[in-house]
């Protein structure tokens, strides 16, 4: 991992203003995770910096040209980029950025994607409704709602007897003390899943997840393609590499194993999924039969317990 590169100087009297005359007076730290970004990643981080007293971005193995552009957004921008040389996976990305965190002060932490990008008003509208909910201690996270950059339309979360099931990554609030007494993202997932089982881990622990319909949160979800029968039937399929469906089954079948006696719907749904991708890798995906075997491969080495980074 190569040495914290701080990024330029920029000014606190162009980011006060944004926080308007009650600007709260607690740290907020956001931590970005990129990897391959492209151009899209500069204007998300520029609708972010404003909002938050510390912006990391943590990249996992990017090329020089991909990086420059965020390199050149020092100049605009005070951010602090870490590269880690190589892909180490989103989990433990986002641990090295919530570690740094931790060590500035911040008493909230935000993640996010590459691909999302923050209304305005976002940070201010969820440290409210966190400092506002009627669960008080028992809060754990706070996600917005979120808008899907192509449709326009909001991707809808599922709710549980309390609160929200899980959470995603990005976007999603947290207060520093979480990850105190909690502890950090699982490494061993590498990548998908890992917010899964963060939040299930928190309401393991009796602690809820909720949603926030003050904030909105413009989200890029993958590739999926939409595919037609005939006039009437239509349906989206993920659309996933094989690389990336070894570690969606491996850290499902693993999530599973270790959360079924607590939430056995939650995980029942899981698999239902699954049966339903892998069927449609086989109708409708192309590189369907390499999808099919890294599919089966990662559902069997969630059940033997091999995990980290595939070789």
């Amino acid at each position: 991992m190569t040495p914290t590169r701080p990024c330029a100087a920029y000014p606190w009297s162009l980011i006060a203003p944004a926080w308007g005359e009650n600007r709260r007076t607690e740290l907020v730290s956001a931590v970005v995770v990129t990897f391959h970004p492209d151009e899209d990643v500069v204007t998300n981080l520029q609708a972010l910096r404003p909002q938050t007293d510390h912006l990391i971005v943590v990249d996992n193995g990017s090329s020089a040209p991909e990086l420059a552009p965020i390199l050149e957004l020092g100049e605009a921008i005070s951010y602090e980029l870490i590269e880690n040389g190589e892909n180490l996976g989103i989990a433990t990305a986002l641990n090295i950025g919530v570690r740094r965190c931790l060590e500035l002060g911040a008493e909230w932490i935000l993640l996010f994607d590459q691909d999302s990008q923050v209304t305005p008003g976002f940070t201010e509208a969820m440290v409210h409704a966190f400092l506002h909910s009627p669960w008080g201690k028992r809060l754990g996270t706070m996600t917005p709602v979120y808008i899907d950059m192509r449709s326009g339309a909001s991707i809808p979360m599922t709710r549980a007897r309390e609160g929200m099931e899980a959470s995603m990554t990005s976007g999603s609030l947290y207060p520093a003390a979480i990850f105190r007494r909690f502890g950090f993202f699982r490494d061993e997932l590498f990548i998908d899943v890992v917010d899964y089982e963060y939040s299930l881990r928190l309401r393991k622990a009796g602690m809820v997840i909720e949603e926030t319909d003050e904030a909105k949160l413009l989200h890029s979800p993958g590739t999926p393609h939409t595919y037609g029968v005939g006039r009437s039937v239509r349906f989206r399929s993920s659309n996933y590499s094989p690389m990336r469906r070894y570690y969606l089954e491996r850290n499902k079948v693993w999530v599973s194993r270790h959360y079924i006696t607590a939430f056995p719907v939650f995980c029942l749904k899981l698999f239902y999924y699954s049966s339903k991708d892998f069927t449609k890798i086989l109708l409708v995906e192309k590189d369907k039969w390499r999808k099919a075997r890294f599919f089966l491969r990662g559902t069997f080495d969630g059940m033997l317990n091999r995990m980290g980074r595939l070789p």
